[in-house]
């Protein structure tokens, strides 16, 4: 059996395919199958992907419609035969001495997965970000050497990076798992899986994985699929549920209410319609699930309960926009006159201290 699966799913990165394939031939470790699925590529990716194969027998090269990166990597995972699979992206590249660290640490610790710091770059800037989202200090300083699971972060799992070429797993321990697919933000999902079903996870604080930051991806073109973050948190309180963490109902309600409503708020007029159908087609597609939700019902936030109320309210995204701006308006009012009222009281003790201190022998006799 071979020892490393690496699963590179491939759409249309033609311009990158070339240096993210020499950099995993050129593992010092190598024993290694490279399945590389093209997702309906439109480039010259397929091309670049049968040369490759040519030379280097430890390819396999799988043909598909496009379907998205959570189906290919189901299919990839489907098809490894690793004791370990890697999952990385075709426009990015990796340590020449990845694999093998990787390798070496988790047969030494009997790892379910490791996790690993990445750097962001940019392709036309030539020059690298550094993101504590990636590098995780705070991790660091809570598990320092030392093999963990879940409850050892449980106050900040829902703040880890999430990114699948960040993790190194175990084949029999990750081969059950899957990743939504359709959707964007897919790794959320598979990432909370792994970690509440591992028992052994080491956070090794090094980077080895290099990911590049695309013009395309720093761009503000609107897109429709920016709403996946909702169907994404409801399969997450699905997966909470399964587990009974239900403490993180708050934060997930909250991305699928008013992280979305901010996004709103940001989109351009005229995307606004269009953002604004399809928030509320998807918040009606899960009203029953979340009314029978006891946090939904009897927790959530007011400011959250009202965003959802207006938008399956209201007809247009003028009237949902204009709802939710007058709830806010009044909040502030309410909070202003509870300030002020606070004052008030205040004002009026001060007063009766006054009174008090006019009133006394000593202020008489200092007047006199």
């Amino acid at each position: 059996m071979v020892k490393i699966s690496v699963i590179v799913p491939v759409y249309n990165v033609g311009e990158y395919l070339e240096e993210c394939l020499n950099h995993i031939i050129n593992q010092t470790f190598k024993d290694i199958e490279i399945i590389c699925i093209n997702d309906g590529s439109t480039d010259n990716s397929p091309d670049i992907l049968r040369e490759f194969a040519r030379k280097d027998n430890r390819f396999q090269i799988f043909n598909q419609q496009n379907k998205g990166l959570g189906a290919t990597r189901n299919r990839g995972l489907e098809l490894s035969k690793g004791d370990y699979v890697y999952f990385m992206d075709g426009d990015d590249y990796l340590e020449l001495t990845a694999l093998e660290e990787l390798y070496d640490l988790s047969e030494k610790y009997n790892l379910d997965f490791a996790m690993f710091r990445l750097n962001n770059f940019y392709e036309t800037k030539k020059e690298t970000t550094s993101d504590e989202y990636y590098t995780m200090p705070y991790l660091k300083r809570r598990v320092g050497e030392n093999v963990f699971d879940y409850s050892d972060v449980e106050d900040m799992a829902l703040r880890l990076a999430v990114n699948s070429p960040c993790n190194f797993f175990k084949g029999e321990f990750v081969r059950d798992l899957r990743f939504p697919e359709g959707l964007l933000f897919e790794d959320n999902v598979f990432f909370a899986k792994a970690l509440f079903k591992a028992k052994r996870i080491y956070f090794y604080d090094k980077i080895l994985y290099n990911r590049r930051v695309r013009e395309d991806s720093l761009s503000n073109k609107f897109s429709i699929r920016v709403l996946d973050t909702i169907d994404i948190s409801d399969l997450l309180i699905d997966l909470i549920n399964e587990y009974g963490y239900v403490q993180y109902k708050k934060t997930l309600y909250n991305r699928i209410f008013s992280n979305i409503y901010t996004t709103f708020e940001n989109t351009s007029k005229d995307n606004k319609p269009e953002l604004f159908l399809e928030m509320r087609r998807r918040y009606l597609k899960f009203t029953d699930k979340w009314q029978r939700d006891d946090y939904f019902n009897n927790n959530l936030p007011k400011r959250l309960k009202h965003i959802y109320d207006s938008a399956i309210l209201s007809h247009s995204s003028d009237e949902f926009e204009l709802r939710v701006k007058i709830y806010e308006e009044e909040r502030k009012i309410n909070k202003l006159k509870k300030e002020n009222k606070r004052i008030e009281n205040e004002l009026e003790k001060i007063k009766k201290e006054n009174e008090l201190i006019k009133s006394s022998k000593g202020f008489k006799l200092i007047r006199k």
